[in-house]
């Protein structure tokens, strides 16, 4: 599906710069997360980027990559699909402060539920997100940490589905120029 509603096109160094300070918004807070929690896919390069935050000040964290599924393409899901093993419950263990970290807080099921299985581990958890979409929240709850508050169509980099041909000119041409064969080089020998 193709939405109408009007779409806010972010830049690969938007998103980086804004995960570097969505990290410093955590790290003043004062609360110290011992464990990141990385919601695939949307979550990946900003967790990516806190985790080096902490690296870099000296205070490496341990890290998990919980593959969550909300939506089919554009479309959200009546249920969601979220793949978490053992490996995982074995890092969350009561008295970790665990930081869950995702691209945007739009309807907030994922990252609520999320929060709620660590939280039934007896770890304490809190949310970190670039974007918060209040109007679209279906739960009673927030993200802890976010950058920005919008009612926009957040499309993020990577993201193809549900633009027009013309929407993936304007969000970069390189891209367009990829996918519709225009401007290919041979690869290097």
């Amino acid at each position: 599906m193709v939405h109408t509603q009007p779409k806010r096109f972010l830049t690969g160094t938007e998103v980086l710069h804004d995960s570097f300070r969505l990290a410093r918004l955590v790290d003043a807070s004062a609360w110290e997360p011992d464990l990141l929690i990385i919601l695939w896919r949307g979550g990946a390069p900003i967790g990516i980027a806190v985790h080096e935050y902490f690296v870099y000040k000296h205070r490496r964290k341990d890290h998990r990559v919980i593959a969550c599924r909300s939506y089919a393409g554009t479309e959200p899901l009546d249920r969601l699909d979220i793949a978490v093993n053992e490996q995982d419950l074995a890092m969350i263990r009561p008295g970790r402060r665990v930081l869950v970290i995702d691209d945007i807080f739009d309807t907030g099921r994922t990252a609520m539920r999320i929060k709620e299985l660590v939280v039934s581990r007896g770890a304490e958890a809190r949310i970190a997100t670039l974007f918060w979409k209040p109007a679209n929240n279906r739960t009673a709850g927030r993200p802890d940490y976010y950058l920005h508050q919008t009612d926009q169509w957040v499309v993020f980099p990577h993201e193809l589905e549900g633009l027009t041909p013309e929407e993936v000119r304007q969000k970069g041409p390189v891209v367009y120029d990829v996918l519709h064969g225009a401007g290919e080089r041979s690869p290097a020998p």
